[in-house]
């Protein structure tokens, strides 16, 4: 895992909200620590801000890596975030701070940088409580007025941003994400599938479970195909937090998928790892995405993909995958069987995808962000 040299002459004090390295860090926190793990090499001071407890994070043991403990961790969200961080950033005179998820420190009167991953709670709002998509909604349009760049992950994202907050402007800027150089290294896959217990055909999916990805219908695709493929197995991997929440092993057990389906719920990178080595196609369905970072990550490791034909995914996957109505089962389940029936498909799939990842990395990511970064405190 090298580190990034070479950055501008200036050197930087940069405050960065830490939070997403905290508990069990999924898709932002590692956004968040391929960042850092790149620009320890450089030559800035990274002032990294924590609630409560600090995270046991190999990427914060560093000497160019501060450490920032704020409060007890009773504090959380906006009161922490609006109360707590501004002194303590303001004591650490900072040249600039870097907001990796949606929202900023509003109260902070220095130059700010805010990634905004999608706005998801603006086009899919049933997706979200009342209350919470309220409080998104608000907090992001204030973090995009208050901040000096706001870095998108897809043109999809970069045009939604510009549409919604026209005067943001040339404000928004595309920083593509990384593939899967942060994750553990691969096993062999006959190790990976001994691991996981896999004597069939396996189907994985990751990422927050959410009614927008579909889940439902990737579940009556899978009975289909499970009429065809002995022993074959999906393997859902990430949370629940779907709303109005599904019980979905109520639905798996409805379509006769006990033993069929696997609710692993949060998976750490070596069990991440293992279930792409073991993987014989990994499949994204979603109305709705701001990049889909596992399917670059799948792609990266040789896994062949099946991918909805919405945005951002049906854009960035076009040349890599299978695209898909992500609401027909019946479409779904047809070019699953496809990837699983068809060995040239299957390779050319496979060889696209590499080609694809190859042109994505997080140091990259790491070098456009740092250069948005030295604009916001230069300007």
């Amino acid at each position: 895992m090298g580190e990034s040299s070479g950055y501008g002459a200036r050197r930087l004090v940069v405050g960065v909200d830490g939070r997403e390295l905290q508990g069990r860090p999924t898709g932002t926190g590692r956004y968040l620590r391929n960042l850092l793990r790149h620009w320890r090499g450089s030559g800035d001071r990274l002032l990294v801000y924590v609630s409560g407890r600090p995270p046991r994070d190999d990427v914060l043991d560093h000497p160019a890596v501060v450490l920032r403990t704020v409060g007890d961790g009773r504090a959380r969200g906006l009161e922490w975030q609006e109360w707590l961080l501004p002194p303590a950033a303001r004591a650490d005179r900072l040249d600039v701070f870097f907001s990796p998820a949606y929202g900023c420190p509003l109260r902070l009167d220095v130059p700010r940088v805010t990634a905004v991953h999608d706005l998801s709670f603006f086009s899919h709002p049933h997706d979200f409580a009342f209350l919470d998509g309220l409080r998104r909604r608000t907090l992001v349009a204030l973090a995009v007025r208050a901040s000096r760049a706001i870095l998108a992950c897809s043109e999809f994202t970069r045009r939604e941003i510009r549409a919604r907050f026209p005067a943001a402007g040339d404000r928004v800027v595309h920083v593509p994400l990384g593939p899967d150089d942060d994750l553990p290294p691969a096993p062999g896959r006959a190790e990976a599938r001994r691991r996981l217990g896999l004597e069939g055909p396996s189907v994985l999916t990751v990422g927050a479970i959410l009614n927008r990805r579909c889940l439902p219908e990737l579940l009556r695709a899978t009975a289909r195909l499970a009429r065809f493929h002995r022993g074959l197995v999906l393997d859902v991997v990430g949370e629940n937090r779907t709303h109005p929440r599904l019980d979905l092993p109520a639905l798996a057990a409805s379509l006769g998928l006990e033993g069929r389906v696997r609710l692993s719920g949060f998976v750490d990178e070596t069990g991440l790892a293992d279930r792409y080595a073991a993987a014989d196609v990994a499949v994204f369905l979603s109305e709705y995405e701001g990049f889909g970072l596992p399917a670059l990550e799948a792609a990266a490791r040789d896994v062949p993909l099946v991918v909805s034909r919405q945005p951002s995914l049906g854009e960035i996957f076009a040349e890599a995958a299978l695209l898909v109505p992500p609401r027909d089962e019946h479409a779904v389940a047809h070019a699953l069987d496809r990837v699983l029936r068809e060995p040239g498909l299957r390779g050319r799939l496979i060889a696209a995808g590499r080609v694809l990842a190859a042109r994505h990395s997080w140091a990259r990511t790491a070098a456009l962000t740092h250069a948005a970064l030295e604009r916001a405190a230069r300007e």
